[in-house]
């Protein structure tokens, strides 16, 4: 089976999955849940850890190498029906997949704050906060810090550095729920 008949199956079947991304020229990061929504160019994956289901990312199709789907995986999957946890696992918002300008665009539109990484050891970096705008090579956030400050300057974000996108995380929701502006100096 291909890649693609791979990210298919899986897709219209609903099955947990381990996938394999190349985040580097020789490192690789792993993401584990449910290929909720695809396209020609991108991946939505509605995360999962530990039998919880969590929010979701978006990265880019070329990026992944491999996909696992095992016994280990299909038991796995099998808890989750049996505990009615799969009944949680959708694409609970459309995201416009043509491009990086359309999902931040249409992630902003539904009220999301976003976490933007760079997976790549050499270049790694991590961003947080509300999206302020996209353009066609770029996006710009106003990151917060781990006490919830909203730094006073907007972080731009080219296209090209971005391995990964998450949205709708309860780590996000609940942090976003209590950024605050710095106080003058």
């Amino acid at each position: 089976m291909t890649l693609e008949q791979q990210i298919e199956f899986l897709y219209k079947n609903k099955k947990y999955c381990k996938v394999k991304r190349q985040v580097g020229a020789q490192f690789y990061e792993y993401s584990y849940g449910y290929i909720v929504d695809k396209s020609e160019d991108f991946l939505v994956m509605q995360e999962t850890e530990d039998f919880k289901v969590l929010g979701y990312m978006v990265f880019p199709k070329k990026s992944v190498v491999q996909i696992r789907y095992n016994n280990n995986d299909k038991y796995y999957n099998k808890i989750m029906e049996l505990e009615k946890l799969t009944d949680f696992v959708s694409a609970k918002h459309k995201i416009d997949l043509t491009n990086w300008t359309t999902i931040f665009k249409t992630i902003k539109n539904a009220g999301f704050n976003v976490i933007i990484e760079n997976e790549n050891p050499d270049d790694d970096t991590f961003d947080i906060g509300p999206i302020i705008r996209t353009s066609k090579t770029a996006v710009t956030i106003q990151y917060f810090n781990a006490k919830g400050y909203l730094d006073k300057e907007p972080t731009r974000i080219t296209f090209d550095k971005i391995t990964l996108v998450k949205f709708d995380d309860h780590y996000i929701n609940i942090f976003s729920k209590h950024l605050r502006q710095r106080k003058p100096e």
